[in-house]
């Protein structure tokens, strides 16, 4: 196998994986609270967890990051990160994307990974989604579905920096969570997101795969 862009076949498509979640919330317990109308303090631990939950959904879906965490994504061939058409260029759809931590592959015939130097490669985290492209002839990789691997951070470390329409999504988000806290209600019609819900989500995605 002498082509590092290779397919092969059965190439998947990139997975993402949440190494460390973050610490804060793109809202607070206070300002969910507030928007439930919810004075007890009962149920501010359940709200609180209701957020991460929400948080967590929209970041996904979107691949726009709210607050700053660590995050991997994963693939078995260069062409599966990069697409057919820039074959240098990563793009991470988890984004703002703030920096690049290593990136790593298989090569091929071996099981021991191997680290690419931070000098072959530029991060770009000015765009939406976050890129990194290349500046090497990039090496054959295994046949496996890691065979490359990069690790990376995104998302805000304030609150105040996150667009105004992903905190208002998770605000939705949560109250839809809390206000129907099992998937069936009465006559067995499933309680599915509210359609302004699903065109806030919608209109705050950077495109691509989420997974």
């Amino acid at each position: 196998m002498s082509d590092p862009f290779y397919t092969p076949p059965r190439t998947q498509r990139p997975f993402y994986t949440l190494i460390t979640p973050p610490t804060t919330e793109p809202i607070s317990v206070e300002q969910a609270s507030a928007h439930l109308r919810v004075d007890s303090e009962d149920d501010l631990t359940y709200i609180e967890a209701l957020i991460g939950v929400a948080r967590e959904y929209v970041d996904s879906v979107t691949g726009r990051v709210a607050m700053h965490s660590h995050h991997r994504v994963s693939a078995n061939s260069w062409v599966g990160l990069t697409g057919p058409e820039f074959l240098d260029t990563v793009n991470l759809y988890r984004s703002p994307l703030t920096s690049v931590t290593h990136v790593k592959y298989y090569p091929s015939g071996s099981d021991v990974l191997t680290t690419i130097s931070s000098a072959d490669y530029r991060v770009i985290t000015g765009s939406l989604p976050g890129m990194v492209q290349f500046v090497i002839d990039l090496p054959t990789v295994e046949d496996r579905v890691d065979a490359i691997q990069i690790t990376f951070t995104a998302g805000q470390t304030v609150m105040s920096a996150v667009t105004p329409g992903q905190r208002h999504a998770v605000q939705l988000l949560t109250a839809h969570l809390y206000e129907n806290r099992v998937p069936v209600v009465i006559g067995n019609i499933t309680a599915e997101l509210p359609y302004s819900l699903k065109a806030l989500i919608e209109q705050q995605k950077i495109g691509g795969w989420f997974v």
